[in-house]
This record gives C-alpha cells, structure tokens and sequence, in this order.
C-alpha cells in the first residue's frame, strides 16, 4: 500500500494541471486493477487445472489472451486441457464465462448495448472512447449490438424451451391487460420491417399525477408468429388465468384481432375485447378530414358513450354533405368500420366491469421507446441488425437483459460451479499472507525536548 501511495504522490508531483493529474492517474489505477486481475484469473486457473486432472484431463499447453474489459485490457495466460473422448476447453474460460471468440467482457458488452438502444452507434463509441480505457468504432459498436441481441433471443428462446416454473406458484391476479399493435420499421433495399408488440400489466401504481404500469411484460418481435409464441408461453409459465378477467385491447388490425388474443389466452375466466380508442378516432378523422368540426364532436361523443342510433344520424348528416363520390365512399367505408367493431367500442361500464381501471390505451404511447431509436433521421435497419436493436430494448424494459448477458454461452446459466467456487477458495488460502509494517524510517531530531527519550539522545550525538 505504501508503494501505491509513493507512486501517486509522484504521478501528482509530475503533473501541471489537474485534468493531466486526474488522466494520469486513471491511466495508473487502470493497469494496476488489470495487472492484478490477470493474476488472480492465472491463480484460479491453476487450481482449476488441479481439479480437473482429477478427473482425467490433462494439460495441453498454455496460451495467452486479452479480454477488454470496462476498466482495461486484460491478458490472461490458462491451461487448454484435453481429455480422451472430449473436445479441449479451457476450464477458466468456462467457468468464468468467457465467450470464444469475443474480445469484450459480457458487461462491456452489456454496457455498449444500454447506450447504444438510446444513440447511434458512432455516439456510443465516442461516449465508450471518452469514459473508459476501451477504443472502439462505430462498425464494432454495430457488431456489439448484433451479438448481445443474439444472446437475448436465444436466453429467451431456453426461457421459452423450459417447463413452467415449479418452484414458483403460478399468479392469478384479478384481472389482466394484455395489449398489442404493430410499428413499422424502414428497412434496407426501400423494404419495410413490421415489428410487432404485446404487453402486459396487472395494474398501475398512482404518484401524485403519474401512473406506472405494474407486474409488466413486454415482448416484440419481426415475426408475429413468434411474438405471439413468447406471449403463450410467458401466460401459461407465469399466470393462471382460470378465474381472471382479462382485458385485451388493439387497432383491431391483421394480427391484433379478438379472435387472436382469445387463442393466445385459452381457457380464461373472462375475457373482454376493446378496440383501441386512440385509432378509432384516427380513422374518423382520415375518412372525414373534409367534414365539419362539430359533427367530428357529436361523432365521438356518440362513438364514447355507445349510442348507435345517433351515430348513424351523424353519419348520415356527414353523407348528406359530401360534395363527391370520393367523399361518399369514404363515409361508407367509415360506417362499414364502425359497424364491424362495434361490440369492441363499448366501455367498461356499459359491460358491467366499471370498477376495474381502465388502463387501456398505453401500448401506443409505449411504442416510442422503440420508435425514437429505430424511425428518426431516415434510419433504415438490415432484418438482422433490427431484430437485434428490437430485443436489446424489450430486455431492458422487462429488466432482464442483464441476466441474459450473464448467462454462460452455452449453458445459460449464471451460477459458477462447484469447481469454480473450489478453485476460488483454493487461491484465495495460498494468497493469504501476514501483514507486517514493513521497515520504520526515523531520525533523530536536535530539537526535541531534554525531558524526552529522544531529545536526551540527541544531545549524546552533538
């Protein structure tokens, strides 16, 4: 410790300003953290080499490594052992969780994807450049973002691959919301990406004026089919809906129709259909945008409170008016969309389920999380590089990109094994030393008092 204070005192003594003081003196924490790092990792490594020649492997050589990690470059030599039938590993890598082939550590990488799903890429490498000792470039960004999106779907498709929890009594809340909807993406090549979305919440949490959905899940995806599968399996894993009033809403389009929700949901104790309120008006006012502001009132009014009879008058007043067969066909074709949803407009009170809190409506609003990173300044997305983006974000928002990320590579499973706690324990007795003082340095002063030890030997020596 005395020497690390000495050279600190040197690296200040050295210096002309405080911002040079301050990069010197990260520059030196840096490669001191790393240097010791890589010696614990080379320590664990040989007690791991200890435990696996117990069990017939044997070491085939020694090789080197650099792993970039959020506080520098670490190099690391360890053992490549082999067994006879088995494939080599190297038994740190492994249980350490090391990815081959990756240059980054999954945290680095895990923090490059959290400020890449709110920036563009060549933004994050600047913002990785400046905050810590890794150089990257907007290209590796992009490669960053691809990989940990990859490891996001395959930790969601073992999620999805595994029997429901048995550990974990299933929920059955009171009642559910289950919402879904489309956005559309630009593709490359003037293609367009369709990404869909399902979410859902079992209430909302009041502060002040602010309401925050709770017990949410969020799932999306460029393939419905497979968002719907991740939707299935999450419901039927997580919640028993037998006795649960579920409340579902959407635009009513391809794909988000009642009969799609009621085959997600199966067997369930109530379920309740709404169309969208925000696109019901949309559509009013694409088909009527010619018409007169007052009969758009009446029109909603009589569309909210579920009065056929006065909406048809409306719209009867609203033909009367138009001045073109264009007019009229879009009035008519109004009429045949209000018609053809109209069980799905009524409100929870005329349903007979006022009580419950209408929290319908927020998939829309929900959307820009994805939106604001993946439409603005003409960005235009390869499927690949989309789906990537697409899951990074839906990991953060259900908070469990992180879990993901820690997951080993092919095992997916974040817990370090018997072998590796062992190895660990093992190091840690050998690096345990007694801790001495070290070497005194004094002198003898002139000025002391006589009365003192000191100050009488010091007048022996005048």
């Amino acid at each position: 410790m005395e020497t690390i204070v000495t050279e600190i005192l040197e690296i200040i003594k050295g210096t002309k300003d405080n911002i040079s003081q301050e990069e010197q003196l990260r520059s030196y924490f840096e490669t001191l953290i790393c240097r010791a790092v890589s010696e614990a990792f080379e320590r664990i490594d040989k007690e791991l080499a200890k435990r696996y020649a117990a069990k017939g492997w044997h070491v085939e050589r020694l090789d080197a490594r650099c792993v970039q990690a959020s506080y520098g470059t670490i190099q690391i030599r360890r053992r490549r052992m082999k067994k006879e039938g088995e494939a080599s590993i190297y038994p740190l890598d492994k249980e350490v969780g090391i990815r081959p082939y990756r240059r980054y550590t999954a945290y680095l990488e895990y923090v490059i994807a959290c400020i890449a799903a709110k920036s563009v890429y060549r933004d994050t490498a600047a913002v990785v450049n400046l905050l810590s000792p890794v150089t990257i470039s907007h290209q590796q960004v992009a490669h960053v973002v691809r990989r940990v999106g990859e490891t996001y779907g395959a930790w969601e498709k073992l999620q999805e691959s595994t029997d429901p929890m048995e550990e974990t009594e299933l929920r059955r809340p009171e009642v559910l919301y289950i919402e879904g909807d489309g956005l559309m993406l630009h593709g490359q090549n003037k293609k367009q990406l369709e990404l869909h979305r399902f979410q859902i919440a079992e209430g909302v949490q009041e502060n002040g004026n602010r309401r925050t959905l709770i017990g949410t899940h969020y799932v999306a995806n460029l393939d419905h089919e497979k968002a719907k599968e991740s939707l299935l399996h999450y419901l039927g894993s997580h919640y028993d809906l037998t006795h649960t009033l579920v409340l579902s809403n959407s635009d009513g389009g391809a794909g988000y129709t009642c009969g799609v929700f009621e085959e997600i949901l199966g067997s369930v104790g109530q379920h309740e259909h709404f169309l969208d309120w925000y696109h019901v008006q949309r559509k009013c006012r694409e088909r009527l945008l010619w018409a007169n502001s007052t009969l758009y009132k009446k029109l909603y009014k009589a569309l909210y409170t579920h009065e056929r009879e006065e909406m048809g008058l409306v719209l009867d007043t609203v033909e009367s008016m138009s001045q073109d067969e264009r007019q009229t066909e879009q009035v008519e074709l109004l009429r045949k969309y209000i018609e053809r949803n109209w069980i799905y407009l009524a409100g929870l009170e005329e349903r007979g389920i006022g009580e419950y809190r209408k929290l319908l409506g927020t998939c829309e609003s929900n959307h820009r999380l994805y939106s604001y990173r993946m439409k603005k300044q003409g960005r235009r997305w390869s499927r690949a590089g989309g789906e990537a983006m697409v899951k990074i974000i839906t990991g953060l928002k259900n908070g469990d990109l992180r879990e993901a990320m820690a997951a080993k590579a092919e095992w997916f499973n974040a817990k370090a094994g018997r072998d590796f706690r062992g190895a660990v324990r093992e190091a840690l007795k050998r690096s345990k030393r007694t801790t001495y003082d070290g070497v005194r340095h004094g002198r003898i002063t002139v000025s002391a008092p006589m009365s003192s030890g000191i100050g009488h030997l010091s007048k022996c020596f005048a």
